[in-house]
């Protein structure tokens, strides 16, 4: 049977189109841009299985025409704008990706009688949380734009299937990093693209100091963990809920990643400064605890499989692969 995935050029998506693959299902990535570079690199020997389609989640008609074109049974809805500060300089375009794509994507799945949906929630749905103790999914407090939409892509999620029927699961993630990670301009070196530009740098021989935020905590999660839990949710055939925290389940603080590339890569020129950002309102607005896992462990079988020094040496390996592919 035939999965769309949505944003399946991105981190999440590619990985995701991988973990359906392996499972047997054939794969419609569905994305602007159609395929990012070298996307074998992550799918491997599964590439034959993952179709990309080139589409834009805010168009129904062309994502309508595609679903009826490939057959397809079912979504991974990964498609969005991400972050606070990109919600803030391009507010109505988020809106409309966030929102209005979760729209048409609820809306595509109700006429063509699918079997489920899940789509990708947000972490920041909680908020801040200086306790910084593990978070239950119940546990919601939003409090930024970017957060905003992402809750009521889940609260639209539910209505359609209290009132239609239609099988809806929300994956709220952390932070995933990996293969695949684009840089955003409007969203600097936050999370995952904190992750992504010191593993780059190191592919590259190239040194890093940062001044200031060792101290700050994250709740990052290696893509092949994520895309697992969320095969997990599309194919689980009874879930107990609505809504899954797929994460890593811990923080680790900048300094942390930094001992684990030293630890993988002795000879790496990696520094980083005491400090928790909380100068910067994007660093210091996202400081919450873990995402409690032990929902997904229980009702889907999920536990992640990747520690720090494993993500982060794979993550290294694909940049050298990249850059001489």
């Amino acid at each position: 049977m035939t999965v769309l995935i949505t944003g399946g050029s991105g981190v999440v998506g590619l990985h995701t189109a991988r973990a359906m693959a392996e499972s047997g299902e054939d794969v419609v990535a569905y994305s602007i841009p159609a395929a990012p570079p070298a996307p074998g690199l992550v799918l491997g020997n599964l590439a034959p299985r993952v179709r990309f389609v080139e589409g834009d989640v805010r168009d129904f008609d062309r994502m309508r025409d595609t679903v009826e074109r490939y057959n397809v049974v079912g979504i991974i809805h990964a498609a969005a704008l991400t972050g606070e500060a990109q919600a803030r300089a391009r507010p109505h375009e988020t809106f409309t990706v966030n929102v209005g794509g979760t729209g048409n994507v609820l809306e595509v799945a109700r006429l063509a009688k699918m079997r489920r949906v899940v789509l990708i929630g947000s972490s920041s749905e909680y908020g801040r949380r200086e306790d910084l103790r593990p978070i239950g999914e119940e546990e919601v407090n939003v409090d930024g734009l970017y957060s905003e939409t992402k809750f009521l892509g889940y609260r639209l999620g539910q209505r359609y299937g209290a009132l239609f029927g239609l099988d809806v699961l929300t994956a709220r993630l952390n932070s995933v990093y990996g293969p695949n990670t684009r840089f955003n301009p409007l969203r600097g070196l936050v999370g995952n693209t904190l992750i992504a530009h010191l593993c780059r740098a190191v592919a590259r021989n190239e040194s890093v100091a940062l001044e200031g935020g060792g101290d700050y905590p994250r709740g990052w999660t290696y893509a092949a963990d994520a895309a697992r839990g969320l095969c997990l949710a599309y194919l689980a055939e009874a879930p107990r809920h609505r809504v899954y925290n797929i994460a890593s389940g811990r923080l680790y603080t900048v300094a942390e990643v930094v001992d684990s590339i030293r630890r993988v890569e002795p000879r790496a020129s990696i520094s980083v400064g005491p400090g928790c950002w909380e100068d910067d309102p994007f660093q210091a607005g996202s400081l919450r605890g873990p995402l409690d896992i032990s929902r997904a462990r229980d009702d889907l079988g999920y536990a992640p499989v990747y520690e720090l020094d494993e993500g982060i040496r794979a993550y290294i390996d694909w940049w050298r692969r990249l850059e001489t592919d």
